[in-house]
Parts: structure tokens; sequence; C-alpha cells
């Protein structure tokens, strides 16, 4: 059996000897304990630094290591996606080479596999060291509107580091989308979850590559609350009604006492009421074209009972 250990690196120098040691010597432990060997697949998201010559390097002494760099930065969902359909493992875990998801955790990971049988093995963060408290809020606020809006169960509180089986990544890869979101996507299969508690590290080193203080940040999230929800479609429904709730009292005030400002403030409330229930019919035929252009595949059998193929 062979476990396949898909990362993301993007200007990781810093970092990337020591994660190399110590998930090296965390596969080691697979292969004396389980009998599992691996494989290290770094997929490089463009890094401006030494880190894809370090890892070149550790080739020399490490034949597991592997590594598929892209041409520009195409984002860490994308770089999931390309070390997942490069990846040969019955077993696949997926994480970030920052050390804050730490590799000795690999052990863990398949005894819990092996003993619920589950398609997915998510880390969920039970706490999140340094990090500030306005990080953590935001990001807590982040997971449970997703949680909310999404038609499955999302996994609240669980990032990129996980183990999937080699059927959870086929069903994953069964998508063509052009934009995916990777972390979602393993709980949009609908396959069978189990949850690992860990406590996320600090970095071992260097500077983050996320950071809630810029844009990109918040357009992330924006981008996570549509690819799998279509209730901010239904936002201008909400938004027109409150209008013509304003006009409602508007007609009723002027009905004891008839005013021209009211009635202007009226006639404005009706129109925008209108306007808004306009462009949330527009939205349904928005999310039609969305629908068909997505590519995602149309189900995902779990077991079929005695039918002929």
């Amino acid at each position: 059996m062979l476990l396949s250990v898909v990362l993301t690196n993007l200007n990781e120098g810093a970092t990337i000897q020591e994660f190399i040691a110590r998930c090296g010597s965390a596969l080691d432990k697979l292969k004396q304990d389980f009998d599992i060997d691996g494989e290290m697949i770094f997929v490089d998201d463009h890094s401006r630094d030494f880190s894809p010559n370090l890892i070149k390097e550790s080739i020399k002494s490490d034949k597991r290591i592997r590594i598929l760099q892209m041409t520009r930065q195409m984002g860490r969902d994308i770089c999931f996606f390309a070390g997942l359909k490069v990846a040969k493992g019955d077993l696949v875990v997926t994480m970030d080479s920052d050390l804050q998801d730490p590799p000795e955790l690999f052990a863990d990971l398949v005894k819990l596999w092996q003993s619920t049988d589950a398609d997915v093995v998510n880390t969920h963060m039970v706490e999140r060291h340094g990090e500030t408290l306005y990080k953590r809020i935001m990001l807590k606020l982040s997971y449970r509107i997703l949680a909310a809006s999404y038609p499955f169960k999302y996994s609240i509180d669980c990032g990129n580091f996980k183990l999937l089986t080699r059927r959870a990544v086929n069903e994953i890869l069964r998508s063509g989308e052009v934009d995916p979101y990777f972390r979602a996507y393993t709980d949009w299969v609908g396959l069978k979850q189990a949850y690992l508690p860990f406590k996320r590290q600090p970095r071992f080193a260097g500077e983050t590559n996320f950071s809630l203080g810029r844009t990109r940040s918040y357009l992330e999230f924006f981008r996570a609350w549509t690819h799998f929800s279509y209730f901010p479609l239904h936002l201008p429904f909400f938004v027109g009604v409150i209008f013509f709730i304003g006009t409602l009292i508007g007609v009723w005030s002027m009905a004891g006492s008839f005013n021209q400002n009211t009635l202007l403030l009226t006639v404005v409330s009706f129109g925008f009421s209108g306007l808004f229930f306009i462009v949330w019919l527009f939205g349904f035929y928005l999310r039609q074209v969305h629908t068909a252009t997505r590519n995602r595949p149309h189900y995902i059998v779990n077991e079929a009972v005695n039918l002929d193929h």
C-alpha cells in the first residue's frame, strides 16, 4: 500500500528542510508500523524564494520526494487538484508545508481510517495557536456561515489537512471545474467522514501567505460561499421585501393623512422593491447557467446491489 502526501508550497524556504525531515520520519514510522510506503508530492505555486531548489536538492537523498511547479501562481486549490491527479497512493494526505499541520499525525490518521473505514478523515482544529483573536473569530464565523448556507454537511473548523482514500480522490477528480474550492469538495462528495481532533501549531518559521488584512482573503470567503451555495442569489428577494414593507407603511400612512413627501418615498420604495424582485428572478436564470457550466457529476453512487452493469 502506498500513501501519497500532497503538499502545497509557496515561499516556504525557512520551513521546507525541517518539514522534509519531519515528514520523512513520519513516513518511515508508517512503513515500520503499518507496512505502508510513502511519497511526498510538493506542488509549488510559483514560489519566488529558494524553496523549490531546496526541494530538488532533497530529491538526491530521498527518492520519495517529487515536485510539480506551476508556471505562475495558480492558488492553493488548483495546486491540490494538480497534486491529486499525479498522486499514485491508495491513501492521500493533503496539507500545507508550513508545519502548522504536523506530519507526526499521519499514523493517527491511518489508525482512524482503519477503525472507521471512512473515505475522508478530517483533522478538526480544537485550538489554533499563534493566531490573533480577530483571525480566530473571523474564521469561526466564516466556517459557520458556509455550513449554514451549503446544501450538505460542511465540516466546521477542518482545514485542508486530511486523509483521503483512493475512492474519495477519484470522485473529487471527476469534477471538471475551472476554479474549484477544494476544502468543501471532500464534504460535497457525501462519502463517510471521520474526525481527528488536534491543536494547530504556530508557524515553524517565516511569514504566512494568508492574512485577513488582505482584500484577497475576503474575496476567498465569497468565492467559497458562492461555490456551493445559492443563498446569495436570494439576498435581493429579502431586500425587495424590506422595500415593499416600506411601501405598505407609506400607503397606510397616507390613508390617514396625505403628505407629498410620504407619497414620494412610497413610490421610490415601490420602485426599488420591484427592481430587487426582478434582480432576484434574473438570479434564477444565472443559477441555471452556473449549474450547467461547472461540470460537476450529476450524482455519486454509494452502493449498487443486484444490478447488472
